[in-house]
């Protein structure tokens, strides 16, 4: 089941913010007229009221609603270059007649050019128009209704859990010693007769399983008097709890109010060494937590309280350290993939399956919970050649296929994730799998492609994407890399989630690889999102079908980190790739061998983040001034660029401008102080004598 556009109603808010900042300016402007504007704004309300039931239907299964929702994404898209071209052309008017003006120049002459319907094409606006009008009368057939929320149906498909232990368990020795220590470990000089233990790591790693092992333990068995296992999920009634766990201790129905059930609860866990499993907790709220937990503090100390979670906000509300849960080792998957696939520990006794199971287990990368699900579908296959298929297959779509858990389970994760974060995490599909990526980086990309809503009050948007940042860390969306602390990944599986999210709008390729069925010819033309890993030569062939990608916003050159080193693209190569991306808004080309930057990057009017780190460029080309949405521009380590184009301080929308490890960069260009949104500018040189002082920085509130 696909589930490709549960983050497009996280996209609208951007486009409403968008709508109200441009309105709100044209208003202010004598004798502009604002009705495309305002078109826009009632086709995105009335499509946005019934978002959530499509995207509740889609979830269900109903293809009708995915493909009208794959129109209305389009839709979005093009609204959203229609409204940037829009503002591009009316600020262009604006600087001519401001020229103008200071000439002593008539300006009145000049207003006709700033109404709206001058600025942009009308086959464009119609297009959008008639494309609407076809949107809403399928809206009207799939009977598609106006703010529906509820997506209960979805969430709560995972079933729930029990004490009971699974009958093999694999590896965790270190971390059930570990915590087994702490259950039943008597702490000196520590007074609370309650501790709690919470247990966090992405969903399907193994918390409840590792927890069930724990619980059923002999000497936890005898260490406590009372032991209660609750399954919380998603929605935390502290009633409910409490009513379901003073039935499980007295194993009696018990009727009556909150306060009643906490006061019979209090009394039968009154001078008794409890343990109790809150298992697969997501509350966030504080006053939620402390209401629970007021009946557990009569009891014996060394009474305790498990918790499991994907979220360390939800531990962090426990006041307790929390115990992360990492990724199973290889060998213990492999035997977990052998037990559920043909009943042994291992391959030892099934050798023509050995390298073969080896290499499926090494692609569920740790998860236990994808090894026993392959391990399922593996069940009923009895020859070699069909245990082929399944490692040739996507394990993604072998999954999908199976219905099995592992999807809900990771699918439950990004459902509960607020629409901001939503929209970051399905960007993180244009990265190929295991690629490792600095917090900042990320960061840069999510504010030039328009995904967080820093403009809201005069929030910072760096600290903002930051905190965004931490957010998805803490409910290990991503993961901080064993060998380089100051970057993250994504589990492969968590990849394929957020590119199914993504669907056909996402595309990458290496090498020399073409389009595969899967992204024919006609697709790749909505493809917004695009990555390349490229050899050590680029070639015009390589890039071929991305000059077909007409839409493309974000086209992502990557290194292979096991190649490492650079890669060489020709300025004729570079300069025919661009020419055909006229919406591109993200373009990063890293450790590249080039020399030259093609002027032709000034005509890319909706471009936003340009980086030429680590290459060889000696010049900026001036026509980069052109470029008039840049928000981001590196240049780190480009060693052999002594000078900024002078144009550059036009760039009025520059936010961060990153020019550290520039050793010949003599000075700035006069005027820095004219961009007034910088954010970070990392180095600047000083030339008291004839070139920048220091009192331009003067005119940078934000830096």
């Amino acid at each position: 089941m696909a589930i490709g556009e549960i983050v497009l109603g996280s996209f609208f808010q951007v486009l409403f913010d968008k709508l109200s900042s441009l309105a709100s300016d044209y208003a202010q402007r004598e004798g502009t007229d604002t009705t495309i504007l305002d078109d826009c704004k009632r086709m995105l309300v009335t499509i946005n009221a019934v978002v959530d039931d499509a995207e509740e239907k889609q979830l269900s299964g109903n293809c009708l609603a995915k493909l009208w929702l794959d129109d209305v994404r389009d839709l979005a898209f093009d609204i959203e270059d229609l409204l940037d071209e829009f503002d591009i052309k009316a600020n262009q008017v604006k600087s001519e007649v401001e020229s103008r003006t200071s000439r002593g120049q008539w300006k009145r002459k000049f207003f006709s050019f700033t109404q709206p319907g001058s600025l942009v094409s009308d086959t464009k606006v119609q297009d959008i128009n008639g494309r609407f009008e076809v949107i809403v009368k399928r809206r009207d057939y799939l009977s598609l209704r106006d703010n529906v929320v509820d997506r209960s149906n979805y969430i709560s498909r995972r079933d729930p859990t029990s004490s009971l232990p699974e009958p093999r368990f694999f590896g965790r020795e270190k971390e059930e010693m570990e915590i087994l220590e702490l259950l039943i470990r008597e702490v000196k000089n520590y007074d609370a007769t309650l501790s709690i233990v919470p247990i966090v790591g992405m969903g399907g790693i193994g918390k409840t399983a590792l927890t069930q092992w724990l619980y059923n333990n002999a000497k936890v068995n005898s260490y406590f008097e009372k032991r209660v296992w609750v399954c919380v999920s998603d929605v935390f009634d502290v009633f409910d709890i409490t009513k379901t766990i003073l039935r499980l201790i007295t194993g009696l129905s018990s009727e009556g109010n909150l306060n009643e059930l906490q006061v019979k609860l209090k009394d039968s866990l009154s001078g008794k060494k409890f343990l109790v499993v809150l298992d697969d907790i997501w509350n966030e709220k504080y006053e939620k937590w402390t209401a629970l937990l007021k009946p557990f503090e009569v009891g014996t100390k060394g009474s305790k309280i498990i918790i499991t979670t994907r979220n360390l906000n939800v531990a962090s509300i426990t006041r307790a350290s929390p115990y992360p849960l990492r990724e199973l080792s290889f060998d213990n998957c492999v035997s977990l993939l052998a037990f559920h696939a043909l009943g042994a520990t291992n391959f030892e006794s099934h050798r023509a399956f050995k390298i073969i199971g080896k290499k499926i287990a090494e692609r569920c990368k740790g998860l236990p919970l994808a090894a026993k699900m392959l391990g399922g579908v593996l069940r009923t296959k009895s020859n070699l050649n069909e245990w082929e298929d399944t490692l040739n297959n996507k394990i993604w779509d072998l999954l999908t296929a199976q219905n099995d858990e592992v999807l809900p389970v990771l699918k439950l994760s990004y459902v509960h994730l607020p629409s901001y974060l939503k929209r970051c995490f399905a960007y993180c599909a244009v990265f190929p799998k295991d690629y490792e990526i600095e917090r900042d980086e990320l960061v840069l990309l999510w504010i030039a492609e328009g995904l967080l809503d820093g403009q809201k009050g005069n929030e910072n948007i760096l600290k903002l994407g930051r905190k965004h940042f931490d957010e998805l860390v803490s409910m290990s969306f991503l993961q901080q890399s064993s060998i380089d602390a100051s970057k993250f990944s994504m589990h492969d599986l968590l990849n394929d989630l957020a590119k199914s999210i993504l669907g056909g709008t996402c595309f990458s390729s290496w090498g020399s690889q073409m389009a595969s069925n899967e992204h024919d010819v006609s697709s790749l033309e909505k493809t917004c999102y695009a990555s390349f890993i490229p050899s050590q030569y680029v070639t015009s062939k390589c890039l071929k079908q991305y000059q077909g990608m007409k839409t493309l916003r974000s086209l992502i050159l990557v290194r292979d980190g096991s190649s490492g080193g650079s890669f060489s693209i020709s300025n004729k190569v570079l300069h025919d790739l661009l020419t055909n991306l006229k919406y591109l808004r993200v373009f990063p080309l890293s450790r590249c061998d080039i020399v030259e930057v093609p002027n032709c990057v000034g005509d890319l009017k909706h471009l936003q983040y340009l980086n030429f780190s680590y290459t060889d460029i000696k010049r900026l080309p001036e026509s980069i001034v052109n470029s008039c949405k840049l928000q981001v521009l590196i240049l780190r380590g480009c060693q052999k660029l002594s000078k900024l184009p002078q144009g550059i301080t036009k760039l009025v929308n520059l936010q961060f401008l990153d020019v550290r490890d520039m050793r010949s960069l003599k000075e700035m260009p006069l005027g820095i102080g004219n961009l007034k949104d910088l954010i970070i500018l990392s180095k600047f040189v000083v030339r008291p004598e004839k070139g920048s002082r220091l009192e331009e920085l003067k005119n940078l509130p934000h830096l």
